[in-house]
């Protein structure tokens, strides 16, 4: 984010953290903090010299507020608006009208999943994206350093299409996570609980529909469609993750085609609830201009009065709620009582995880830093069906 121009008066973005085994922070490597040494260089593209801070520096606590901002400009702009919103909820529900017909149990299936998205990125596209809109002036970029961070954003988004063969199974993916990466933590531990109940009830639905059989699937046009449309739309937007979908589709195993279609469907409904949840829910942060800023003046530890009222404004447009994923009653799209019976499990296989992990998160408290931190975005208590604002 240091090479990204902002306009003159505003800080650069930046900030790498390390930290050793323990989870503690190591230091800090910036290449933002010297981004202006001249008035007349505010333009210039490009990073600096890296500044390197360790805990008990005199400059420790600015590298940590300069981080901390850097890092929720990153998450609210590639991770929550870009691939949430623009990528992932928008393909799809693009799809699902054009080439499902309204009576077809996929997109009846889909509908809670899809409830108001279309809505809600109208919204986002003309109130977030648009220059001179509210995300523009939240952050520092210039037009340009905007233009850039969002060109750069498909290439930044991690969900198992880096990977070859793609692993959209969250399984599969945090297993490789752990054996390749060495990253095993509570929150890909709950992720895949999680994921385990999503799919169940997609497999239950879809084997009402089509047997299991991977015969039933390829011959329902409209479906075969459907993904089409989406790996076509994938192709002008992020080229990556167009040729994971088309190589995870392209399986001619026996049953194994199906079964991607299961996953493929099951990824959707986890990246628009628990995935929204978790790096769209920043208002508790940047509530405080002290502690997370959008944009900040060289020097300062905290946003400017403008930054405060705008960062405010954003988190009070974005906070429009969607249907409780646990407890909304979605019986009424269905008119099998397989159907009916696949969703009523699941809000029960919900209510049980949710109890699970609400007890989970009240016995972490006692553990040892830095295990100690409750991981809350897979709880059904607190999901919601898609994408708001």
């Amino acid at each position: 984010m240091a090479a990204l121009p902002v306009r003159k008066g505003f800080a650069r973005y930046g900030g790498d953290a390390y930290f050793n085994e323990k989870w503690e922070p190591v230091k800090i490597v910036d290449e933002g903090w010297h981004g202006h040494t001249k008035d007349d260089d505010w333009g210039r593209d490009g990073p600096v010299k890296p500044e390197v801070t360790r805990p008990g520096d005199k400059c420790w606590q600015e590298a940590k507020f300069r981080f901390r901002s850097s890092v929720s400009v990153l998450v609210t702009l590639v991770d929550h608006l870009y691939a949430i919103h623009l990528e992932a909820a928008n393909i799809l529900v693009t799809a699902l009208r054009e080439k499902l017909s309204p009576g077809h149990p996929v997109r009846r299936f889909l509908t809670p999943f899809t409830y108001q998205t279309i809505t809600v990125n109208d919204n986002a596209r003309n109130n977030l994206v648009n220059w001179g809109s509210m995300s523009p002036r939240c952050f520092a970029f210039t037009d340009e350093g905007l233009s850039m961070a969002f060109n750069a954003a498909g290439s930044l988004v991690l969900n198992g299409f880096e990977c070859d063969p793609p692993k959209l199974d969250r399984v599969e993916y945090v297993k490789y996570l752990k054996e390749k990466q060495g990253i095993d933590t509570p929150f890909w531990q709950n992720a895949v609980k999680y994921w385990k109940v999503i799919k169940k009830y997609v497999e239950r639905y879809f084997e009402h529909c089509y047997c299991k059989e991977e015969g039933k699937v390829k011959a329902d046009l409209e479906l075969m469609a459907f993904f089409k449309q989406i790996e076509f739309q994938l192709k002008n937007v992020t080229p990556t993750a167009a040729m994971g979908l088309k190589k995870w589709l392209s399986c001619d195993g026996k049953d194994e085609y199906y079964m991607n279609i299961v996953d493929s469907i099951t990824f959707f409904i986890y990246i628009v609830t628990a995935g929204h949840e978790h790096v769209g829910s920043v208002e508790c942060y940047v509530q405080d201009p002290t502690f997370c800023a959008f944009k900040w003046i060289p020097g300062h530890m905290c946003g400017t009065k403008q930054t405060a009222i705008d960062q405010a404004l954003l988190m009070s447009f974005t906070s429009l709620p969607m249907p409780s994923l646990l407890g909304s009653d979605w019986t009424h799209l269905f008119d099998k009582h397989e159907q009916i019976m696949a969703f009523e499990e699941f809000q029960k296989e919900l209510e049980d995880l949710a109890e699970e992990m609400t007890k989970e998160e009240h016995e972490v408290k006692k553990k040892d830093p830095p295990l100690n931190f409750p991981v809350y975005v897979f709880n059904p208590t607190y999901l919601e069906t898609s994408v708001g604002v």
